[in-house]
């Protein structure tokens, strides 16, 4: 065999090997993934925490709030607020009062929506994880530090959002998400960074910024201190 159909029989074979790893990784995928995803969520169970949140509204701040997060023997997440700032002082008389109060209940309706939105992609259903992670397109990537594998799809929870997810490619620990999606027609985007409690714990979001309608309302969180909760 000369040297040119050697090179050509080992070209053939490399294609192949990666024709047909590339094929695998999303099996792979939909399995480890999404348990990967489910046993994070219960170990996260045991933790309390820190969260600052952060309001804005055309560029201004508009509230920062500290507290303290734990969950509760039903699993679901209790907030103790530290401290806030203040309320808006607002009209105190006639038809400005009215109005203002009125703005500011809508405004307040409105955040509690886009936490809902948020809420609603970050704590995806088994059901609804197993089926992004099977229908997603799976991506190799290299980061500087760690090798990554990027998951992208879309129709998540709405007709036509989309959702990435960067996931550490030998842990399956996410690393980013960016969500595309929308609340009363205005587009929402949500982007998430996590990173490892220290010692062998479990992923948490350490930041999350959500746009709503470009950047008329913009809501930051970062989680911090996360420690093993007092039974």
């Amino acid at each position: 065999m000369n040297s040119t159909n050697l090179r050509v029989r080992i070209g053939f074979w490399y294609a192949a090997i990666m024709l047909f790893t590339a094929m695998a990784v999303p099996a792979q995928m939909n399995q480890q993934f999404a348990h990967a995803q489910q046993e994070n969520a219960l170990a996260l169970k045991k933790y309390q925490w820190k969260a600052r949140t952060e309001i804005q509204k055309e560029a201004e701040t508009k509230r920062v709030q500290l507290a303290l997060m734990r969950y509760d023997a039903n699993g679901n997440v209790q907030k103790t607020v530290v401290s806030s700032t203040p309320e808006p002082d607002l009209p105190k008389f006639g038809l400005r009062k009215a109005i203002a109060r009125k703005k500011l209940s809508e405004f307040r309706g409105r955040l509690e929506e886009l936490g809902a939105l948020a809420r609603s992609y970050s704590e995806l259903p088994p059901e609804r994880l197993q089926r992004f992670a099977a229908t997603a397109t799976v991506t190799p990537e290299a980061a500087a530090q760690q090798k990554l594998i990027r998951l992208s799809g879309r129709d998540v929870l709405q007709p036509g959002d989309s959702m990435t997810v960067w996931v550490d490619a030998v842990s399956h620990k996410q690393r980013r998400v960016e969500i595309g999606t929308w609340l009363d027609g205005k587009p929402v985007r949500i982007v998430s960074e996590f990173r490892d409690i220290p010692k062998q714990g479990p992923t948490y979001m350490a930041r999350s910024q959500v746009n709503y309608d470009g950047a008329q309302v913009v809501i930051i969180t970062e989680n911090f201190d996360y420690a093993l909760a007092q039974l």
